[in-house]
């Protein structure tokens, strides 16, 4: 996330190879260098977008330049006068201001409705600028979230329809937000597309005053209209009311449960730490087999040894241990490994909270929906790097419908 810095002073460029740019010195050394880094870094980037270095004719190349325009951007050591790059087209947006500004952007529009819901101009001042080095004016934030609320809302109701997605990932957790005049815990339900191009993204993010089966519905039925398709694998925990409505939506796929929430519910029946060890150490050896029928034999060489000593959890893992394996399932060995859990997930919820304990309470829903938009977008952004499993259309080895509830 960008910082900003209170007293900043405009920090012009150095007199560039071409005669353009101001004459002016630098007001200091470190600024002259972040400048510089800067400038060629945007450079470099600008030259990959292209696909072609100045005056390169190449089969490659993806657009003409045309010329700089210039932006203010502010740090700890001052703010900068940069000259951007622009294609004629007017595509190319640098990484360091598309993706890290819009969740800075987010959180700040975030603050201000703090003092809307009556938090003193003072605290939220001071934790604007504890956190971003700069207040910022209610009219530059009126103007700020108005744009970002109609970026995002384009975002989570974007078309799907352009490939299938094989692999869903659906998971959610808890936040406080203000909703009916008081503060209450309030749902918030994430879901993963991994795409048959093997890129995973964001679908998009849904509040609900609860995480039940009515409100994961709405959210499946909203994906289907975006034109949602090919869904063969659905991982998440053992909430009755997502596996319900995974069931009613996508009833030719198979359904996971989650590795690491069954084992947190193994773990939760037992006391002594040498049984959780024992417990935890078992099912990891079970999910670490190579096939599922060696897996079986796994657990059914547990279930005996813990019969004597802890039937009840003996019982339980020979009625359940089943919906961890459906993994089994998968012809690629990396998916296998990376959507056995909702784990991915789980590491964004982290990001999420690492924004929100510095708000505590939103103010109200569309504050939260927003900051979390901007967030999973940003991730979407750095997704697109790299492969997350491998390219498939058919990613199981046989397909079974899901057993009837």
């Amino acid at each position: 996330m960008t910082s900003l810095s209170k007293n900043s002073s405009i920090l012009t460029l150095p007199q560039d190879a071409g005669g353009t740019g101001s004459a002016a010195a630098p007001a200091d050394a470190l600024r002259l260098m972040l400048s510089t880094l800067i400038h060629e870094t945007i450079e470099r980037e600008f030259t990959q977008f292209l696909g072609a270095q100045p005056f390169e004719r190449t089969a490659e190349r993806r657009g003409v330049r045309n010329g700089y325009r210039r932006r203010q951007f502010t740090t700890r050591v001052g703010t900068l006068e940069l000259r951007i790059p622009r294609d004629r087209a007017g595509r190319f947006q640098p990484s360091l201001f598309a993706r890290d500004q819009r969740s800075e952007q987010a959180l700040v529009a975030t603050l201000v409705e703090l003092y809307i819901q009556g938090v003193s101009t003072r605290k939220v001042s001071t934790v604007v600028e504890t956190l971003c080095g700069a207040s910022v004016s209610a009219s530059e934030i009126s103007a700020l979230t108005k744009r970002l609320d109609g970026d995002l809302a384009a975002w989570r109701t974007r078309p799907l329809s352009a490939k299938a997605y094989p692999y869903l990932v659906v998971d959610a957790h808890v936040e406080r937000v203000r909703r009916e005049g008081q503060v209450r815990s309030t749902a918030v339900l994430w879901v993963i597309g991994v795409g048959a191009d093997g890129y995973r993204e964001h679908l998009g993010v849904w509040l609900n005053p609860s995480e039940t089966g009515l409100g994961w519905r709405r959210v499946f039925e909203q994906l289907l209209q975006r034109g949602l398709t090919g869904v063969q694998y659905v991982v998440s925990d053992e909430h009755a009311g997502l596996v319900d409505a995974i069931r009613r939506f996508f009833p030719e796929a198979i359904h996971q449960r989650c590795q690491v929430h069954y084992l947190r519910n193994a773990l939760d029946r037992v006391s002594s730490e040498a049984r959780r060890d024992a417990v935890k150490h078992g099912l990891q050896d079970v999910w670490r087999a190579p096939t599922r029928a060696l897996a079986e034999l796994r657990v059914q060489a547990l279930v005996a040894e813990w019969r004597a000593t802890v039937p009840t959890l003996a019982d339980w893992i020979e009625g359940s241990i089943g919906e961890t394996l459906t993994v089994f399932a998968l012809t690629d060995a990396v998916a296998r490994h990376r959507v056995k859990s909702t784990n991915g997930i789980e590491h964004d919820h982290m990001a999420v909270r690492r924004r929100t304990s510095v708000i505590r309470v939103f103010p109200n829903e569309a504050s939260f929906v927003r900051l979390a938009s901007a967030l999973a977008m940003e991730r979407n952004e750095k997704w697109l790097a790299k492969r997350y499993v491998s390219a498939l259309e058919n990613i199981l080895t046989t397909h079974p419908l899901m057993p009837a509830a």
